[in-house]
């Protein structure tokens, strides 16, 4: 079972449906930049607990790191899972 820091765990739990960049940094409690805040969508999708759904290209799987703000987020069936096995303290 893959263990996640309560950052990436927060944003996981966001991201139950569809949430774009922007609201993600918005909503985000434990980080307030948005460097620190792409790093952690990076290693989200990096184990496959997210994907990155492009605005202007209807492929999930492009995807460009340097332009976080054209995407949104959404868990995958894995994150789901990960989510189940992993409830809120």
């Amino acid at each position: 079972m893959i263990e996640l820091p309560d950052l990436e765990s927060e944003l996981l739990r966001a991201c139950l449906f569809i949430e774009s960049f922007e609201t993600l940094v918005e909503e985000c409690k434990l980080e307030s930049k948005q460097s620190v805040i792409a790093d952690a969508i990076k290693n989200l999708i990096h184990f496959k607990l997210l994907i990155a759904t492009n605005i202007d290209v209807s492929l999930t799987w492009v995807y460009d790191s340097d332009k976080m703000m054209d995407s949104s987020f959404k868990a995958t069936a894995k994150g789901v899972e990960w989510m189940e096995l992993n409830p809120p303290d």
